[in-house]
């Protein structure tokens, strides 16, 4: 039992050593190895700011990202979804 809690502990470490890091632009900028892969959009009924950093987080690593860049987030005045969008790199 001792060994199946090690292996567990050990298997979340490494997913979560996986995860896209967020970069700010001037970082995108200075970085030599940064390769853009593109721009994920996201237009879900998020609740808050942080559900959608989530939800791009988890776009980033679905499309084999290293890093990204939140270029946009915002609730629109009528319907209250929040709306991301995000610079993507390798």
């Amino acid at each position: 039992m001792k060994y199946i809690a090690i292996i567990l502990t050990t298997l979340l470490l490494s997913a979560n050593a996986a995860a896209a890091i967020e970069i700010t632009d001037r970082q995108a900028r200075s970085m030599d190895d940064v390769h853009s892969l593109g721009v994920i959009y996201i237009n879900h009924n998020f609740a808050t700011v942080n559900e959608a950093e989530r939800a791009l987080n988890q776009e980033t690593d679905a499309q084999g990202a290293k890093y990204y860049r939140t270029m946009l987030t915002h609730e629109p005045c009528s319907n209250g979804n929040i709306h991301a969008s995000a610079a993507i790199f390798r």
